[in-house]
C-alpha cells in the first residue's frame, strides 16, 4: 500500500485539500503564494508528512483544531511546532493516555466492517501506543496566517472541547470546523463547553464571517453555510424530556442524545447532539 492508495485527497476549492484517511477523519491542506498551512494531522498510522510533500514544497505551518487523538495523533511525524489553543494540551495527554481504548475501537470497527483498513503494512503498533512527545505553541483568536495571497484566521469555538479552534480561509469563504460543525455534534466531555456557551459563540461566527462553505472533520465534502443554522437550531431545542440515552462506545458513561432532522442538505438527513445528562 503507497501513501497515494492510503489516502484520499479531495481538493474542495483551489489550493484547499481534504485529506481522508481510512480511519473515518480528514485533515485540510491550505495553500497560498507562499506558505501552506496544515490544519489537523488525523492518527498519525501512515506517514501523512510524506503524503503532505507530494501536495507541496511549501513551508508549513501546523495547527490542531483541538487535541483529540484523530486530529492531533499525528502531530509526531512533523518537525513543526503546531499551534494549538492552551487548554487543548490537558486534552492532548488525555488523549495520548487513551489510546488503550482507542486503537482496539478503530480496530473493532475495522473486523466489523465499518471503516476501510486504517492500518498500513509498515505500522507498528508498539511503538504507536507510545505517548508521543510534540511541541506546541499557543493559538490565540483571531490569529491571522499569511500564506501569500491568501488569509486564514483563527476563531476560538468551545463546545467539542473547550479549546476548540476554527479556521477561516478568507479567499474561499470556507469555515473549517473540526468537530464542531457536522452530523453528529459530541458535547457530552468533561473537556467540553457548555451547550450555551457553543452556541453563542457560532452564532457570533457566523454573523460576522461571508462563510460560503463548512468544511467538518468526519466529512471529505463541504456542506453549505446553512448547516450552521441546522446546528443552532438543534442544539436549541434540545430537552431531556425528548433526548434518549446515549453509551460511549469506549468507555461506557452516559449521556444525552438529541436528533433533529435535515431538509435541504444533499446526503445528509439528520444532525445529532450528544450532551452531559446534566447541563453545567
Amino acid at each position: 500500500m503507497t501513501m497515494d492508495s492510503y489516502y484520499t485527497c479531495l481538493e474542495v476549492s483551489p489550493g484547499l485539500f481534504q485529506i481522508w484517511e481510512p480511519a473515518g477523519v480528514g485533515c485540510s491542506l491550505i495553500t497560498g503564494s507562499r506558505r501552506a498551512l496544515l490544519i489537523d494531522t488525523g492518527y498519525g498510522f501512515a506517514d501523512l508528512r510524506s503524503y503532505i510533500n507530494t501536495l507541496t514544497d511549501l513551508p508549513l505551518t501546523l495547527i490542531n483544531t483541538h487535541g483529540h487523538l484523530d486530529h492531533a495523533g499525528g502531530n509526531y511525524l512533523f518537525p513543526q511546532t503546531a499551534f494549538l489553543h492552551p487548554y487543548e494540551r490537558l486534552v492532548y495527554d488525555l488523549y495520548q493516555e487513551d489510546k488503550v481504548t482507542h486503537v482496539p475501537y478503530v480496530e473493532k470497527k475495522f473486523r466489523l466492517g465499518k471503516i476501510s483498513n486504517p492500518f498500513p503494512p509498515d505500522f507498528d503498533r508498539d511503538s504507536y501506543m507510545e505517548y508521543k512527545a510534540v511541541a506546541f505553541q499557543d493559538a490565540a483568536d483571531r490569529l491571522l496566517f499569511d500564506l501569500g495571497e491568501r488569509t486564514v484566521e483563527v476563531l476560538y469555538l468551545p463546545g467539542h472541547t473547550r479549546g476548540s479552534l476554527a479556521l477561516f480561509d478568507h479567499l474561499t469563504g470556507t469555515l473549517i470546523t473540526g468537530d464542531n460543525v457536522g452530523p453528529s455534534l459530541w458535547i457530552m466531555f468533561d473537556q467540553s463547553a457548555s451547550l450555551q456557551e457553543f452556541s453563542k459563540r457560532l452564532a457570533m461566527i457566523r454573523d460576522s464571517l461571508s462563510i460560503r462553505q463548512v468544511l467538518a472533520s468526519h466529512s471529505p465534502a463541504p456542506y453549505p453555510p446553512r448547516i450552521i443554522d441546522y446546528v443552532l437550531h438543534a442544539v436549541s431545542v434540545c430537552r431531556p424530556e425528548t433526548s434518549t440515552i446515549f453509551v460511549h462506545p469506549r468507555h461506557g458513561y452516559k449521556a444525552l442524545h438529541h436528533k433533529e432532522p435535515v431538509t435541504d442538505i444533499p446526503g445528509l438527513k439528520t444532525i445529532h447532539v450528544v450532551y452531559p445528562l446534566r447541563q453545567p
